[in-house]
């Protein structure tokens, strides 16, 4: 239910129902840290007990109105139920950070939170694919940013990505790179991206932006 667990949470669902690979976890519904819920170890050991990330999913977060794009606690590498539960407390405490507050004075919106925990995945690149040019608004470009290794480092800034635009044949029809020698994703690589975010987008029934 989008209402209930929140747009990232909800997004992460129906990408599932559809029979995409998303990296597998659970949803904490209307968090609260003094009352985590009592099989939250039994979850997390079906998560296979290892590294997992903790991800805020608010009820107004990624909505159309206001996005609250790096307002929120986002925590990685997180091992062991008690570091799970302190990730999730600090994830939760994000809500009320002067940052947070003073945009949802701005923008409005509520100030539930739902918590994602997924199993982490050993990237050997990642980033963001709009499958419309957020720029531009052109819905006849897709376009990627990537990295090296984890996301973070794109989102925090740490990290110039290598930026690709495609046509809608997936061709690539710019290519910016950090190392002109060096390519950190390869064509074989931006043709499944490509393919399977249009997929996403069709069945969807509207443009997206995928991490």
């Amino acid at each position: 239910d989008g209402i209930q667990a929140g747009g990232k949470a909800n997004g992460l669902y129906r990408l599932l129902s559809l029979g995409f690979n998303v990296p597998p976890g659970f949803v904490l519904l209307d968090a609260d840290a003094d009352h985590l819920p009592q099989d939250l170890a039994d979850h997390y050991a079906a998560l296979g007990g290892g590294p997992v990330a903790v991800r805020s999913s608010a009820l107004d977060e990624d909505g159309s109105d206001a996005s609250f794009a790096g307002q929120y606690e986002t925590l990685l590498d997180v091992e062991g139920i008690e570091a799970l539960r302190a990730a999730i407390a600090q994830c939760l405490a994000s809500l009320s950070s002067q940052r947070a507050v003073a945009y949802r004075g701005h923008a409005g919106g509520s100030v539930r939170m739902c918590v994602i925990v997924q199993r982490m995945v050993r990237a050997r690149a990642a980033g963001v694919l709009f499958t419309a040019d957020p720029v531009s608004a052109r819905r006849d470009l897709l376009v990627i940013d990537a990295v090296r290794g984890l996301g973070e480092a794109l989102v925090s800034g740490a990290a110039t990505p290598d930026h690709y635009e495609l046509d809608p044949a997936n061709n690539i029809v710019r290519c910016d790179l950090v190392d002109s020698t060096s390519r950190i994703l390869a064509d074989a690589d931006i043709a499944a991206l490509a393919q399977q975010a249009r997929d996403a987008a069709q069945r969807f029934g509207e443009p997206l932006d995928t991490e």
